[in-house]
């Protein structure tokens, strides 16, 4: 509770117009401080007489500053509404909010008087303050007098506006503390889930690499089958693994979407260069194709656009190793803006019907919004189609075994001409 503050807890918009509308119906100045005294609200109707001279001066600020602590300790003591005079002679008064035994703040009103002022008195005590005494005389003749009645009455509103405060803060605390726990049994599971991935995909790969080193010219045709499943197997495990672990990274940060203004060309730049490297010892071939009609600029999350990509590449680059695999960008026109079409083409080993079909499937599962069970995650896809609902995009994907499968990812962003 102690490092949790007034500010997180409270609706700051919503406490400025009840302390405005309060100002408005009373004529009296207030604000919400913290629990050191300092406003976290605007400041409403309050006095020239008060901020604009007596604050002003160095010795009136602080002795202004004395009478805000006493009355703070006093309402901090009592736990109730506190009224009293400042050194200058206006009456205020304040209201603790105080949320699970601890004061966190308090609703301070008044600079008003509750009788007409002793102009001498008050030239006195511009003398004191090194204030010009006749201009501090016209403004405290602006500060309304009101009766004691009123200002107890108002003093009693604002102690149930206090305590409703109170209430609201004590269940947003109770909210933050659940929450914050929350995120830390995520992040520790987080953690765990990319320790254990991390060390199993190692030996997998390691694996992987012996299994294909083997020369199958040596091997009966039975044998040489069941080591062709193996690999196929421990493919689709690291697949799992490799999904896993960036969904783990994935959700240690914010997942709003962050949209921006960026190059889109300068995008798909960056993964051409990056995929034809990595094919060089590959006999495959990257083409990246652009429309003319594309925009340079975009509004959109192009942390996602690229992470949707490069997971679709290398998907691809993973299951292609001859022909081609391309990119190609286009745009069709909207009333709203523009619909990004990306197609991931390659010549790989392509996908049987009832795969192809399941895929379909979870892609489908993912624009609605519904989970992903774990048998979906072994295609290595299963985080891509989240990002592609995520952006309000739309994927479909067509493939025929022995030819290749192609990818198609349509999401909407608006043009800019930045």
């Amino acid at each position: 509770m102690g490092q949790v503050h007034l500010s997180e807890l409270l609706d700051i918009e919503s406490v400025q117009v009840i302390q405005d509308s309060f100002s408005k119906m009373t004529g009296m100045a207030s604000v919400l401080t913290d629990e050191n005294g300092t406003p976290i609200t605007k400041g409403s109707n309050f006095t020239t007489f008060c901020y604009e001279l007596t604050r002003r001066s160095a010795i009136g600020k602080a002795r202004c500053e004395k009478c805000d602590r006493s009355g703070a300790k006093e309402t901090m003591k009592s736990g109730r509404v506190t009224v009293y005079s400042c050194h200058a002679g206006l009456c205020d008064f304040a209201a603790p909010i105080i949320v699970d035994g601890r004061f966190m703040g308090a609703f301070v009103g008044g600079q008003v008087l509750l009788q007409k002022p002793d102009e001498d008195q008050i030239r006195q005590v511009a003398w004191d303050l090194g204030i010009d005494p006749e201009a501090y005389v016209s403004a405290v003749r602006k500060i309304p007098v009101i009766s004691k009645e009123k200002m107890e009455e108002a003093a009693g509103f604002l102690y149930k506006v206090a305590n409703v405060m109170s209430t609201m803060a004590y269940t947003s605390y109770i909210n933050l503390v659940r929450n914050r726990e929350f995120k830390n049994v995520t992040k520790m599971k987080n953690e765990f889930i990319s320790t254990v991935n991390y060390n199993l995909m190692k030996p997998l790969q390691e694996m992987l690499f012996l299994a294909q080193s083997i020369n199958r010219s040596e091997l009966s045709e039975d044998s040489s089958k069941k080591l062709y499943t193996l690999e196929k197997m421990n493919q689709k495990v690291i697949n799992a693994l490799a999904d896993a672990m960036e969904y783990s990274e994935l959700t240690k940060f914010d997942s709003e979407i962050v949209e921006t203004d960026y190059n889109l060309h300068n995008l798909c730049e960056g993964l051409n260069l990056t995929y034809q490297g990595r094919l060089l010892e590959k006999n495959v071939k990257f083409e990246l194709l652009i429309d003319e009609d594309v925009p340079v600029n975009v509004f959109g999350d192009a942390t996602r656009i690229r992470q949707i990509l490069a997971n679709l590449l290398n998907n691809s680059v993973q299951y292609t190793n001859e022909g081609k695999i391309t990119l190609h960008v286009s745009v069709k026109r909207t009333t709203y803006g523009i619909l990004v079409v990306f197609e991931i083409r390659d010549t790989g080993v392509g996908m049987p019907r009832e795969q192809l079909e399941d895929i379909r499937h979870m892609f489908a599962m993912a624009t609605e919004n519904q989970a992903i069970d774990e048998d979906m995650l072994k295609f290595g896809l299963g985080l891509t189609s989240q990002l592609v609902a995520a952006v309000y995009g739309k994927v479909q994907v067509e493939s025929t075994p022995g030819e290749g499968t192609a990818f198609v990812v349509t999401i909407p962003q608006i043009a800019t001409s930045v």
